[in-house]
């Protein structure tokens, strides 16, 4: 979720969004891109988050010297720009990088360097990484979130003693602040660690959910800044369906933009007469109180199938995914969520058997749009594929698309599977293709049909016959945008600019054009028909000057003039009398008079332009006197 502001503001720019927001359609891949590779120096994916914006990024580890280095491939107008090393400064090596994404191009990112959390921040589009700032000492395990008003928090696991503590740090504007007291139940609990490591939701209200395994329980907090709540909650449950539960751990937390509501996703073992089992339970947390939970997994209790790999995913208003994993059957289960997490129905997402493990992932991609991206491994049939179903609203769950290229070779999801989206239902899922020194780091982005480009209602007038056609360009996210120019039926040209300038000379009148946008999905939007009038001819305009030539008399001009067909038409008149007076004509005057204050010689000016701006210029001399002889004319 991205999301951080008072809650009622959030909710009330939520429901304008909605009435405004354009009805989604099932997205169209684009060809899959190589961020990274191939090379046997890539590691794995660390994480992948995408703004409300569409920008963003993608961190992986990659090794360089022999040292496993933190590589950021930034996403800025739809593309992956070229991967930077955000930790070369530091002398050892790097491990567990995470990522999130702010509105306007902030980009946060935190990794472990011999055993000190660092943070590195981006500001903007227009700002390059900083360097590493190192934020606590004998941490792991980050987890890092940021809302769509910038604000972010990151939860980690820091040595305390024997034992670890669970802590948190919040981001604003800039700065980072560590909470001051542990989160953890019991301060001498090793809290955080194995299946317990941390996971932080922040909310759209500024609000963060964080939750983490201690004891073998599954226990959540929330924090406000830098203070936490002064109650924790526990997820898990004594039993499932009367078996005693031997543990619980693996939790995953999403929020909306209401952090009174938050999903809490995690593995439980349960033991029935000797026989242990393991299922993905869910408990949705409301204020200060657990609703109890749900089982997620399409299985039963007692039962010798189990499942593994929680995970979910909460759009602004709370519907997403609870997804999981069958341990044997290897299938892709996921639990539709309601308003505010509540939980729904139970699917089986992927249609074909797997014969290996699937890593599912749940992503939002818009304000209601959401989907699950997984790996299936058809065995002897072919190599891994990244397959993804993708939800436009709730209860829309489209058909299966495969992402990857077998030609890469196979897909290797346990080294990193992320899958996210923007605020237009744009979404982009990421993976490692390939092994060895074939290893890549592929991103593969999905399309919403692009916004048309926007052309003038009025008619343009060119006084070149080669005029220059401008539009105002797409305004969807994810580019970049062809723009085709269609010319009196014609196709004239393709341009990634605002403008064309038209080859070929036009003749003299009217034409019709439009521009069709097409996004590197193939996906295409026209625009409305406009038109542009060509007039290379200037208009016919003729003078006479009459009157007696005296100061205070007064002086007529008249006017022939007009527009030789093909014609734009006349636009303007100007008279400028030579005595610093000026008088704007409107077309279809003919006649017009002036008085003379002073006696002296006066050159009349006359100049007539079309709408194209095609002038003519006459220039009559005139003489004032004082008497009343009249002046000698010129």
């Amino acid at each position: 979720m991205q999301g951080g502001a008072p809650r009622a503001a959030v909710l009330a720019v939520g429901a304008l969004l909605a009435l405004a927001s354009p009805a989604l359609a099932q997205p169209s891949p684009a060809p899959p891109t190589v961020i990274d590779g191939p090379s046997a120096a890539i590691s794995s994916l660390g994480g992948m988050s995408v703004a409300r914006d569409g920008t963003g990024g993608l961190v992986y580890l990659k090794t360089v010297a022999g040292l496993p280095r933190v590589f950021v491939s930034r996403l800025e107008s739809g593309q992956f720009q070229a991967p930077q090393e955000v930790d070369g400064l530091l002398p050892a090596g790097s491990s567990e990088p995470v990522i999130a994404a702010g509105n306007g191009g902030v980009l946060l990112v935190a990794f472990v360097n011999s055993g000190v959390l660092y943070v590195v921040d981006a500001p903007g589009l227009a700002s390059p990484s900083g360097t590493p700032d190192g934020l606590a000492s004998g941490a792991s395990s980050p987890s890092l979130q940021m809302n769509n008003f910038g604000k972010a928090y990151l939860a980690f696991t820091a040595v305390d003693g024997a034992g670890h503590d669970v802590r948190a740090a919040y981001y604003y504007s800039g700065a980072w602040a560590v909470e001051g007291a542990p989160l953890n139940v019991a301060p001498a609990d090793d809290a955080g660690t194995g299946a317990g490591v941390p996971q932080v939701a922040t909310a759209g209200d500024g609000v963060a959910i964080v939750t983490w395994g201690e004891g073998g329980h599954v226990y959540s907090r929330r924090v406000w800044g830098t203070a936490p709540s002064v109650v924790d909650e526990q997820a898990d449950v004594p039993s499932v369906s009367g078996c005693a539960e031997v543990s619980a751990g693996e939790p995953q937390v999403a929020a909306g933009g209401d952090s009174s509501y938050a999903d809490v996703a995690f593995q439980e073992r349960v033991s029935c007469s000797g026989l242990q089992q393991t299922r993905v339970l869910m408990n949705r947390l409301q204020g200060s109180q657990y609703d109890g939970v749900v089982t997620t997994d399409g299985l039963s209790t007692p039962g010798t199938s189990s499942a593994e790999d929680p995970d979910v995913a909460m759009t602004e208003y709370g519907q997403g995914f609870v997804t999981s994993a069958g341990q044997s059957s290897n299938a892709v289960v996921a639990m539709e969520l309601g308003n505010n997490g509540a939980p729904g129905t139970v699917l089986q997402i992927n249609s074909l058997p797997a014969s290996a493990a699937s890593y599912p992932v749940p992503g939002v991609a818009g304000i209601f749009s959401d989907l699950i991206a997984w790996q299936q491994a058809p065995g002897t049939a072919g190599p891994a594929e990244i397959r993804i179903r993708y939800e436009p609203r709730a209860s829309t769950l489209g058909p299966e698309l495969v992402l990857s290229n077998p030609a890469s070779g196979p897909t290797d999801a346990a080294r990193g599977l992320a899958a996210t989206g923007d605020g237009g239902g744009d979404a982009v899922v990421a993976w490692v293709q390939g092994t060895g020194a074939s290893s890549e780091i592929v991103a593969d982005q999905l399309y919403q049909p692009p916004a048309a480009a926007t052309v003038s209602n009025t008619v343009a007038y060119s006084r070149s016959t080669e005029p220059v056609l401008s539009w105002t360009p797409s305004s969807s996210r994810w580019g970049p945008f062809t723009y085709t120019v269609t010319l009196d039926r014609t196709q004239l040209g393709q341009t990634g600019a605002g403008s064309l300038l038209v080859p070929v000379a036009l003749r003299n009148g009217s034409h019709t054009w439009y521009v069709t946008t097409s996004n590197p999905a193939g996906l295409t939007a026209g625009s409305r028909i406009a038109k542009v009038f060509v007039d290379t001819v200037p208009p016919v305009l003729k003078v006479a000057e009459s009157g007696p030539r005296r100061v205070g008399s007064q002086e007529v001009v008249r006017l022939s003039y007009h527009d030789p067909a093909p014609a734009s038409g006349i636009a303007k008149l100007t008279i400028r009398w030579g005595d610093g007076t000026l008088t704007h004509v409107r077309p279809g005057i003919h006649r017009i008079v002036h008085t003379y204050r002073r006696a002296g010689e006066y050159k009349i000016t006359v100049t007539v332009a079309d709408r194209a701006g095609n002038p003519k210029t006459v220039i009559r001399g005139i003489k004032i006197s004082k008497s009343s002889t009249p002046g000698k004319r010129g």
